[in-house]
């Protein structure tokens, strides 16, 4: 369990942060059905401006980072509208219900797509993420419209040296677990 001011280093080389599934996935209507595989480059909760306004929310998004190879389309691809976002970021809607299946940079090799539309989790009882699924960290922090009071880890900004406490100080840097 994570504790204020202990860094996570989310990479493909760190296994504890990061696991290699496959999933399969669609909008709301079904019209876009897509599969993902392989190790992700992220899995967090962003507060930046343009993940919260894709959103229209207050709340992070949660992204699921694919890079390009490791995600097909097995229907529905034609019915994707490419929207510009905030800066650099597009997002994919499927035209018949309006779902954004993913988001991402232009011109980045990976595509940012929502867990939430994964298939296999939500029953009609239960929707809550299995734990491969949960985020890992929280990301652009400093851009939060709340303080999130949870074990996450949370970066002020993409600089894994911007770690921050959940009231967005900056982490003191914990004594080594020798001198605990």
């Amino acid at each position: 369990s994570y504790t204020s001011c202990q860094p996570v280093i989310v990479t493909k080389n760190n296994p504890s942060t990061i696991t290699m599934a496959e999933y399969t996935g669609k909008c709301f209507c079904g019209a876009v059905t897509f599969e993902v595989s392989g190790d992700p480059m992220f899995n967090v909760l962003c507060h930046c401006k343009a993940c919260t306004t894709i959103g229209s929310t207050t709340t992070p998004m949660h992204i699921y980072g694919i890079p390009d190879g490791s995600y097909k389309f097995t229907s529905g691809e034609d019915k994707l509208a490419i929207y510009k976002s905030y800066r650099t970021v597009r997002v994919a809607k499927c035209t018949e219900c309006g779902t954004a299946v993913y988001q991402g940079p232009e011109g980045h090799p990976f595509k940012a797509f929502y867990p939430r539309l994964f298939d296999g989790y939500v029953d009609g009882t239960s929707n809550k993420l299995p734990d491969a699924l949960k985020p890992k960290v929280h990301l652009n922090y400093e851009n939060r419209a709340w303080d999130w009071n949870d074990d996450i880890p949370k970066f002020k900004s993409l600089d894994p040296n911007d770690m921050v406490n959940n009231d967005g100080s900056p982490c003191i840097p914990c004594p080594p677990a020798d001198d605990k």
